[in-house]
């Protein structure tokens, strides 16, 4: 930069010089032609007498003089030809040819111009004076040249001349030193500041540590550093700002979309790519484009029309369930940015939905399975309230009361267990070290007898134990060896394994029963839900909620459920626990 600088002030300054020169020069060769110009007309008028008084050439030229005087003066016919000259002018005469020039010079009186006349080839100012004399000219008048040597050919004159070219040569050498030095002193700090403000451009807020020759420029470079600070910090808290936004957007569970007021998506985060499946860029795009279901359409775009927050419906997208929110966006949040709208949220909640069905199943399933003991209770009872029922049949439905009483009990009991499992998730879990030995024996202990009318054999391998609730292991265990039993066949076998290295602990329980249709083992473990029942050889009834319990206890602690089946061989189930 400053070598350009230099260069500019350089050819500046020249030309500044040069043009000194011309204006010099000119202004020397006006005073000079001015001043030669005034001699003349103050010596002319002793002339003109003299020359409009001769009545001959002889006259005339005592009338001019012989050469001797101050200017040159030469007479000239009407027609422009040399009559006499005071002057001699080597190889050549005066003589103007011009016959408008002589009949301009005769109008105006005198005409006055620079000509070479001298036989050195000196310039003189000349003056032309028309004078009456009918004496000397036929058509009555003369004129006389009247001339004074401007002496811009003498040696003074180019001694003064180069003089002054060689004082502004110096001149400008100082100037240009001068010059120097102050750029020196001004341009580098410009410099730097030029580097600072590119620095700017390129993102680059880096304060520069300079301090220049004058207290303004330092001013300047200290603002300049304050602002880059004031940036620098501006917009690393803006991009601190924006990851924050971005990581919250892109790892929150809901969908986010910004819409204008023209209902055209502006923003989106990833789970609206995940929950539409779309892997295109969606900025521009209708809402419709994405939400079909015209209830929750027209409820968004009633809420907008409103400006009302409201929750506008679920949708279905595959197999899953979502909710959608709508956000009015308030103009004093987003007031540089009108094109924002609203957001609508968009929230799974296929587990809520699941949920919800699973109990509007459970209750119904409930209330069903509760109905056929219940109802059998109140037809034996009215039964027996019959003056007429014999001793025998009144004790038959004694009994059959008691069986449905039982049955009913055992249903209730197993609900309750589920609603307790249910809770469990929340509620605070038993840790304590279990003997999955010790547990296996007591279930097999307590259903014996059961297995003993179908000539069942059950048996226990291995030692295994874990960490966990007493209570929910005997229950898990119990219901696996009662389906085991219950799905036998007669002289079957029912054995439990268990086994444990550093990382699991394995509950193995094999039967050789009727085993489980391909069909039905994806749903086996759902609640309510029963296989055939007309393969069961024990006095066991199925509820379908067994497994669920098993399940429902498996899920609360992480483990995992494993089923191996095949119908006519038998069943396999085994529960794998984390360590």
């Amino acid at each position: 930069m400053n070598k350009r600088i230099l260069r500019k002030i350089f050819w500046a300054t020249t030309l500044v010089l040069l043009l000194s020169v011309v204006v010099c020069f000119s202004v020397i060769y006006g005073i000079t032609y001015y001043s030669k110009h005034k001699l003349i007309e103050k010596n002319m008028p002793a002339y003109n007498e003299s020359i409009e008084a001769a009545k001959s050439v002889e006259e005339l030229e005592a009338a001019i003089g012989d050469g001797e005087g101050l200017m040159y003066v030469g007479v000239l016919s009407s027609e422009g030809s040399l009559i006499v000259s005071n002057i001699s002018i080597s190889g050549e005469e005066l003589y103007v040819k011009d016959a408008e020039f002589i009949q301009e010079v005769r109008d105006k009186g005198s005409v006055h111009r620079l000509e070479k006349l001298y036989k050195d080839g000196e310039t003189m100012v000349i003056v032309y004076v028309a004078i009456e004399n009918a004496a000397l000219d036929e058509n009555g008048y003369i004129v006389v040249a009247y001339g004074m040597d401007v002496n811009f050919n003498d040696l003074y004159f180019w001694l003064a001349a180069g003089g002054c070219i060689v004082g502004w040569v110096v001149i400008a050498i100082i100037t240009y030193a001068i010059f120097t030095n102050y750029v020196k002193d001004e341009v580098v700090p410009l410099e730097k500041i030029q580097i600072m403000l590119e620095n700017f451009n390129k993102g680059n807020y880096k304060p520069v540590d300079y301090e220049a020759k004058y207290v303004e420029i330092n001013k300047i470079v200290d603002n300049i550093n304050a602002a880059a600070s004031k940036i620098s910090n501006t917009l690393s808290d803006l991009r601190y700002e924006q990851n924050k936004t971005k990581f919250i957007i892109e790892n929150v569970a809901q969908g986010i979309i910004a819409l204008s007021g023209q209902n055209r998506v502006l923003v989106s985060n990833d789970v609206i790519a995940e929950i539409f499946e779309t892997r295109a860029n969606i900025v521009g795009i209708p809402i419709d484009y994405l939400i079909k279901d015209e209830k929750v359409l027209g409820e968004i775009k009633r809420a907008v029309g409103a400006g009302e927050n409201v929750t506008a419906g679920e949708i279905s997208v595959a197999d899953k369930y979502y909710r959608v929110d709508c956000r009015i966006v308030g103009d004093e949040m987003f007031e540089e940015f009108k094109d924002i709208k609203y957001f609508l949220l968009i929230t799974d909640v296929t587990s809520e939905a699941n949920l919800a069905k699973m109990r509007s199943e459970f209750f119904f399933n409930a209330s069903h399975e509760l109905k056929s003991p219940l109802t059998a209770i109140m037809g034996f009872s009215e039964l027996m309230m019959t003056p007429e029922l014999s001793e025998e049949n009144r004790a038959q439905c004694a009994k059959d009361i008691h069986e449905s009483s039982k049955r009913m009990a055992t249903l209730i009991e197993k609900m309750i267990t589920l609603g307790k499992l249910d809770s469990a998730q929340y509620a605070e879990k038993k840790t304590e070290d279990v003997d999955l030995r010790k547990i296996s024996e007591e279930v097999i202990k307590r259903l014996k007898v059961i297995a003993d009318s179908i000539n069942v054999t059950m048996s226990c391998e291995g030692e295994a134990t874990v960490k966990g609730d007493p209570n929910q292991m005997y229950t898990l265990i119990s219901n696996l060896v009662s389906n085991a039993i219950k799905y036998n066949k007669e002289n079957g076998t029912v054995l439990v394994t268990l086994s444990q290295t550093d990382d699991t602990v394995k509950i193995s329980v094999k039967d050789s029963g009727v085993g489980i249709p391909k069909k039905d083992i994806p749903r086996i473990c759902e609640r309510f839900y029963r296989v055939d029942s007309s393969h069961s050889k024990t006095s066991l009834d199925s509820n379908g909620l067994g497994l669920a319990i098993v399940k429902q206890i498996v899920d609360d602690y992480g483990a995992e459920l494993k089923i191996d089946s095949t119908t006519g061989v038998g069943s396999t189930f085994t529960i794998i626990f984390k360590r």
